[in-house]
């Protein structure tokens, strides 16, 4: 497991970190809405199977919406967790 010093490149690594947390989300969830409307494009093309894929369509986005908040909370706890660090580094603790 990597541990985050308390010293400037801890902040800056929690920082990104983060940051990260966030842009894995937002592709995510930009990932979502294209399924969703690349499956609505064909829709009829898909036959028999449309209605299922639909709503396995949904329950991949129903699953992504619950994800995304606990995805929020982490990187908001990280974030919080690098100001902590920074606060620290500012005092002086090393």
């Amino acid at each position: 497991m990597t541990k985050y010093g308390i010293s400037k490149e801890g902040v800056e690594a929690l920082t990104q970190l983060a940051s990260d947390i966030d842009s894995i989300n937002e592709e995510i969830e930009e990932s979502g809405l294209t399924l969703t409307t690349t499956v609505e494009a064909i829709g009829d093309d898909l036959g028999l199977y449309e209605d299922e894929i639909v709503d396995l369509v949904g329950d991949v986005n129903t699953a992504k919406e619950k994800g995304r908040d606990s995805a929020e909370l982490l990187s908001g706890k990280v974030s919080k967790m690098a100001s902590d660090i920074e606060e620290l580094v500012n005092a002086g603790l090393q």
